[in-house]
């Protein structure tokens, strides 16, 4: 175990940011699970399982985490300024408001609402609090260091919009849970202001990420699962809205019915703009497979962006009572098992051998 590391403490010390990206994928993938199983009724038990093993998979990974701030402070302050490590930092709360949805929609059938629900309120609480804080960190690192190339511009630096994308969507299933009404008010008005942060500063990244795919050659193969990144918070704002339609009722006064219209049609609009980034991601992963395709921590972005974007589908299946919309979103599903399974072995294999633990080995930033 750990052959390729010179000692011990460097899986602390250079214990990647973006490993939570693993409870992320985990997390997205039970709750698709869950929406899967009126379809394939067997998968009701691996949802539940998922949501086991996520909850056991964010404990274990919390204490390396805290460990490298504590004992390696100086690397891990390093990483935020860095292009592709630094927004992986997001990864934390995204995991842990994932993780809170996996407590609100099947942690409460296993160990019931009195226990699951204050846990999955404090898994979001902490979750909103680190999005917003990564989300004006990271940034702040880059505009006052100066010496970012443009061609370093990634699919990672989709995770800060994400995350506070996530806020609003893993707020909808609690916000009748909070008791007083101006309680529920108060958080509805918290979820749709986050949504503007995570969905304004999407559209301020995607443009630089077109310009940087136009004016440059392609990304390293290492950062080309990073792409499939900007699909995350379209399925992620597209779940949010009609999630919001029906939840977030107590702001819509009497304008309940047309709010939830308009909310459901932006969602459809923003959901059919994921079609296109859906396919174009699959081409260009076909076109670095005809090269060598190293695995790294990078290749679970193949998994938390399409899982939102399957929960997304069903969602929507269900609004409009679009049949096929649901037997889609069972294809995404099954494209979604699979490269958790694939992504997951590869990382237990990494993690048992040390090459995931080792010092980031510098790689270019283009083909």
């Amino acid at each position: 175990m750990w052959k390729q590391l010179t000692q011990p403490s460097d899986a602390i010390r250079y214990f990647h940011p973006g490993w939570f990206a693993s409870v992320m994928g985990t997390g997205i993938l039970a709750v698709a699970t869950a929406h899967t199983a009126p379809f394939i009724p067997a998968v009701k038990g691996l949802a539940v399982g998922l949501w086991a093993f996520n909850a056991l998979l964010c404990l274990v990974l919390l204490v390396p985490w805290m460990a490298r701030w504590l004992f390696f402070f100086s690397e891990a302050w390093a990483d935020l300024s860095h292009p592709i490590r630094g927004p992986f930092y997001s990864t934390l709360p995204i995991g842990l408001l994932v993780l809170s949805v996996d407590f609100s929609a099947i942690g409460r059938q296993v160990i019931g609402a009195g226990l699951a629900v204050p846990i999955a309120q404090g898994l979001w609480i902490a979750g909103a609090l680190l999005a917003f804080f990564f989300g004006v960190l990271i940034p702040y690192k880059w505009f006052t260091s100066h010496s970012i190339p443009a061609e370093q511009t990634n699919g990672g630096w989709f995770m800060p919009p994400v995350a506070n994308i996530v806020v609003p969507a893993s707020a909808a299933p609690l916000i009748a849970t909070w008791g007083s009404p101006d309680l529920c008010y108060f958080m509805c008005l918290v979820a749709f202001a986050f949504l503007g942060i995570g969905f304004f500063l999407f559209l301020i990244v995607g443009v630089l990420l077109i310009g940087r795919l136009i004016y440059n050659p392609l990304p390293h193969a290492h950062l080309a699962p990073t792409l499939w990144i900007g699909l995350g918070p379209i399925g992620v704002g597209s779940l949010a809205l009609v999630r919001l339609s029906t939840t977030a009722s107590p702001i819509f006064g009497e304008l309940v019915s047309e709010a939830q219209v308009f909310l459901r049609l932006a969602s459809l609009s923003l959901w059919g703009f994921g079609v296109w980034w859906l396919v174009t991601a699959i081409v260009l992963t076909l076109r670095y497979l005809r090269e060598p395709f190293p695995f790294a921590m990078s290749w679970w972005a193949f998994t938390f962006p399409l899982g939102a974007y399957t929960v997304a589908t069903y969602l929507l299946a269900d609004a409009y009572r679009v049949a096929v919309l649901g037997i889609l979103g069972v294809v995404l599903w099954l494209l979604l098992l699979f490269l958790w399974a694939v992504v997951l072995v590869r990382t237990a294999i990494g993690t048992y051998t040390g090459t995931l633990l080792q010092a980031p080995v510098p790689a270019p930033s283009s083909r």
